[in-house]
This record gives C-alpha cells, structure tokens and sequence, in this order.
C-alpha cells in the first residue's frame, strides 16, 4: 500500500471516529438521533416546555413616512451627526421655541401639532401621514393642541459634537399657537 493510501485510510478511519464520538453525545432529535418519544400532552404546555420565542424580524420597516408640503434642498459644510428618534407630545405639550445648529425634518405619525418658526410665523397645522422640514439654527416650536397624542419621528443633521438643541425666546408676537 502506498504512503497516499495508508494517509487516506488513517483519516476515514478518524473521521469515523469523530462522528461515533459526536453521535454519542447527541441529544434526542440532533445527527439522526431519535431517542425517546414523549406522549402527546393533554393541556397547555407548561412554560417550561414551550418553545423558546421567535428572534425579531430583520429587514426593512418604516417606523415612520411622511409627505413634505414643499421642495427641499440638503447640504453640510462637512461632516455631520445624524439622529432619529421618536417623540411623543400629549395634548397641550410643547417643545418650547428653540433651534437646532443643523436641519430637522419632522414626520407626524399620528395626532398632529401646530408649527410655528420665526420665518413664517403664522400657526401651521400638520397631520398624520405629513413631515415639516426646519432649516438650519431656524427658531421653531411644536404644539399638540388636539385632544390625543402625538407620535412623531424627528431626524436632525447636526454639527458634530454641538448641542441637539437650544433654547431661544419667542419668535413671534402670539407664540402661545392658540
């Protein structure tokens, strides 16, 4: 017999023994193993026996769409942060006035809120299922003023490593959005 053979046969051979070894230590249901079959249960199986949850759904979900009312044009100076988040306003509840150093674009969910900015101060309503853009460091606010809540998704491009926010007095001369 050559080297080649007797090196092939050595390796089936541990293989073989490999696969012996792993079948051995199978549990009931793993490489062909069958093991004991259980009797059919007669009720609810007990927490301890239920199978384990299924794992998150992975792909694409929206966790939010809107329609902007107007044309938009995007661009940064360089390099910025981006954050999205959601926000949930309960009737009467305000952002304040305030500004961001970078632009906003605001989808709303459901419910809706009342925008005002200092470029256009006239109250703004805007529903479910429509987005506002703010431009860069633009002094705005957003007001629930409906009965029910309102669940927005708010991404802002900001400059890296600023503040996501500051505050700023009243923009416009009826800032209470009534």
């Amino acid at each position: 017999m050559t080297s080649f053979g007797r090196s092939a046969r050595s390796i089936a051979l541990l293989a073989a023994m490999a696969g012996l070894l792993l079948a051995g230590c199978a549990e009931p249901g793993q490489l062909g193993h069958d093991g004991p079959q259980a009797p059919p249960a007669a009720g609810p199986v007990p927490a301890a026996q239920a199978l384990p949850p299924p794992p998150p759904p992975t792909g694409t979900a929206d966790i939010g769409r809107g329609t902007l009312p107007a044309r938009i044009q995007l661009s940064t100076l360089g390099p910025a942060d981006v954050s999205v988040r959601t926000v949930e306003l309960a009737p009467g509840e305000s952002t304040g006035w305030h500004r961001h150093p970078g632009f906003e674009t605001t989808i709303v969910n459901s419910g809706e809120v009342t925008v005002q900015t200092a470029e256009e101060c006239a109250p703004t309503r805007v529903g479910a299922g429509e987005a506002v853009f703010v431009p860069d460091a633009e002094p705005h606010v957003m007001r629930n003023d409906g009965a029910l809540p309102a669940q927005l998704v708010v991404t802002q491009v900001l400059a890296p490593g600023a503040p996501d926010r500051s505050g700023v007095p009243a923009a416009c001369g009826n800032s209470s959005l009534r």
